[in-house]
C-alpha cells in the first residue's frame, strides 16, 4: 500500500491518516488541522488524501470539491474520491438544503399545467379544480413561493443548469 508523508502526517491510499508518531489525529467533523507556511488550516480528510496522491490538484482552490463516489464520507480511499466543480455539484438535488428531486420538480410543473389547462374557459362548477401553488406546496412540504418559482421556471428552469 502506498503512503505519502505530507504536512506532518502519513497518508495511505486506503484513506488512513496517521501522525508521524503512528497515532491517529483527533478529528472533528471529518476535518484535520494542518500547518501550511506557519498558518493552521482546517481541511477535510478527503481533500488531504486526494492532494497527497494528486500533487497537481489545486489544494487552495475551494471552488473545487473533493467528493466521494459512493457518498460514504468515512470511505476516504483514493479510488473513492473525485474532484468536482462546487458550482455544478451544489445545484439542484445535490444541494444540501434541497427538498425536492428533479422528478418532483417535473411532476409539480406537470400537475400545475394539467390542472390549469382543464379549467381554462370552463365555468366555476367544472369538476377539475385549478391547482393552486398552496395546494402543491402543502403536498410537497415546501413554501408556495417555491412552487411559484418552479412553475414560472426560475427554479431549476430551462437555463438553470447552464453556467
Amino acid at each position: 500500500m502506498k503512503k505519502v508523508n505530507l504536512y506532518g502526517y502519513e497518508i495511505y491510499e486506503n484513506g488512513t491518516i496517521l501522525r508521524l508518531n503512528g497515532k491517529k489525529p483527533m478529528a472533528f467533523h471529518k476535518t484535520i488541522e494542518i500547518v501550511v507556511n506557519g498558518e493552521i488550516k482546517s481541511v477535510s480528510y478527503a481533500r488531504l488524501v486526494y492532494y497527497a496522491f494528486h500533487q497537481d490538484f489545486d489544494f487552495e482552490n475551494y471552488k473545487l470539491l473533493v467528493h466521494h463516489k459512493d457518498n460514504n464520507y468515512t470511505n476516504n480511499a483514493i479510488d473513492n474520491l473525485y474532484v468536482t466543480n462546487a458550482k455544478k455539484h451544489l445545484r439542484g438535488k445535490n444541494h444540501p438544503r434541497s427538498k425536492l428531486t428533479d422528478e418532483q420538480i417535473k411532476e409539480i410543473k406537470m400537475l400545475y399545467e394539467k390542472g390549469n389547462k382543464e379549467t381554462k374557459g370552463k365555468d366555476t362548477n367544472y369538476p377539475f379544480k385549478k391547482v393552486s401553488y398552496r395546494k402543491l406546496a402543502q403536498k410537497y412540504g415546501v413554501s408556495h413561493n417555491l412552487i411559484k418559482e418552479i412553475v414560472k421556471g426560475g427554479y431549476r428552469g430551462n437555463n438553470w443548469y447552464s453556467s
